[in-house]
């Protein structure tokens, strides 16, 4: 198995975000935790993951998909990053939708 030191944009994003940076404003992070995808981009990413499961899935939808989860992947970071800076001011992270 080879496993590649180059890391992934993901990684990059990683340590960006997790780098020892003052915490995000309280309301700053519960803006980030207000994010999510929309009603129609949910069914679309459940539509893409069917056809996957399936093995009938374009390259082209494949590629859509594998974006879906690069961002899915991206606002997992940054909501992560905003519960802590809400804990760290002392307050409950609100639910993210």
């Amino acid at each position: 198995m080879i496993i590649s030191a180059t890391p992934s944009e993901l990684d990059i994003f990683r340590r960006i975000v997790d780098a020892d940076h003052l915490p995000l404003s309280v309301d700053a992070a519960e803006s980030l935790l207000r994010l999510s995808f929309s009603s129609a981009d949910q069914r679309r990413m459940n539509q893409l993951a069917g056809k996957n499961r399936q093995g009938r899935i374009r390259p082209e939808e494949e590629e859509e998909l594998n974006n879906f989860l690069r961002v899915g992947q991206l606002l997992g970071i940054l909501q992560s990053k905003a519960r802590q800076s809400v804990k760290s001011a002392g307050q409950t992270p609100q639910r993210t939708a």
